[in-house]
């Protein structure tokens, strides 16, 4: 008797909590508007699509998790830690204390798990210490430690690009500059600046390709442009923008080309239906589409020539060579795609609107109708 009373009540209960639990899934989806690149793309396919009558893809973001850098596992050097025996031996020559300095701040507890960036500057610290130490031995019974003070410094400088390039992926500032952003780069009247950001990563590219024959510079010229990358959205957001609109322009391109402008247009006579099509290219194309195409090449093109400048630092570890290779420089990279895709669009609206007497200049073009494709 209990059971069946109970099964009226408990039935709709869980129905209420189902349909509270969609309410505030809808909500909270409605607080986070489309982006206005995405909305600009979509419209345009959509339009695209019913002038052709044809079907169209939307973007996967689960298709932008190759765009990022490797796991900190996969991209680290493991570098052995060098027993400098020196420090009694040393604490007697006066001339040497900031090399007893360095290797007393190595030894010290915060030393042992400094960051790998402040590890790079101590590095450069410890090397320069080094040298002006073996300057002011120049006895002959100092030889014997001279010799070794030589081969320790020689090894510590060979393995300067493996610090180097450990810095690097294990930086978050870095690794949120080059990883996809959940949102594309914004549509705006004014364009863009990224100077500050693409320079940060330019110094630290020069810092890398400099090593080993020049020393790492102070800390403080190591993390100002990991912070300079940090503060700037601009670059996550492009990799996301030019992956979505890469799609965008792919499924644009497969409509015109499944509808050749001769169907449109048999004798090469403007129809009433390409003229709609026409107005598709002016209005949604040509005046939302293009701006932000614009956009996209004037950040795209700087960020494209960084990334593939950092690529070509000696020593790079093979996984994040891979990953770098993924956005730019490559034929298979994000780059080199979306210019592929962007000039293979704007090939098919130059066949269709051929066909169709409807290039600038053209009867076709000069007598479009001037409203609105819908």
């Amino acid at each position: 008797m209990t059971i069946a009373r109970r099964l009226p009540y408990t039935v709709p209960m869980r129905l209420a909590t189902l349909f509270i639990t969609l309410l505030s899934t809808l909500l909270l989806t409605g607080c986070q508007p489309q982006p206005a690149a995405e909305q600009q793309m979509e419209n345009y396919l959509d339009r695209l699509g019913r002038v052709l009558r044809q079907d169209w893809q939307p973007f996967s973001a689960d298709s932008l998790s190759r765009y990022r850098l490797p796991e900190r596992r996969d991209s680290l050097y493991s570098i052995a830690p060098e027993r400098i025996g020196l420090l009694d031996l040393l604490v007697d020559v006066n001339p040497c204390r900031p090399l007893q300095q360095r290797v007393a701040e190595r030894n010290s507890v915060l030393g042992k798990v400094m960051p790998w960036s402040s590890r790079l500057a101590y590095e450069g610290e410890l090397l320069r210490a080094m040298e002006q130490c073996l300057g002011t031995l120049s006895e002959p019974d100092q030889q014997p430690l001279r010799n070794e003070l030589s081969a320790i410094a020689e090894r510590k400088r060979s393995q300067l690009p493996q610090v180097y390039w450990n810095t690097i992926n294990t930086s978050t500032e870095l690794a949120s500059y080059l990883r996809f952003a959940d949102t594309p780069l914004p549509v705006q009247e004014q364009p863009l600046d990224d100077t500050a950001a693409l320079a940060a990563l330019q110094q630290l590219t020069s810092i890398g390709a400099a090593l080993p024959a020049q020393l790492p510079p102070e800390l403080e010229q190591i993390e100002q442009p990991l912070q300079t990358l940090q503060r700037s959205p601009n670059g996550s957001q492009l990799i996301t923008a030019l992956a979505q609109t890469r799609h965008g322009l792919q499924q644009a391109t497969a409509m015109l080309q499944a509808q050749p402008g001769r169907y449109l247009c048999p004798m090469g006579t403007p129809s009433a239906r390409s003229k709609v099509l026409l107005n598709v290219f002016v209005l949604f194309y040509a005046g939302e589409i293009q701006p932000y195409l614009a956009q996209l090449q004037r950040l795209g093109q700087p960020w494209s020539e960084s990334v593939i400048a950092l690529r070509a630092v000696p020593g790079i570890p093979p996984a994040t060579a891979a990953a770098l290779d993924q956005l730019a420089g490559t034929p298979q990279s994000l780059w080199e795609q979306y210019q592929a895709a962007l000039k293979a669009h704007t090939d098919a609206w130059q066949q269709q609107l051929g066909a169709c007497q409807s290039q600038p200049g053209q009867a076709g073009w000069e007598q479009r109708d001037q409203h609105s494709a819908d």
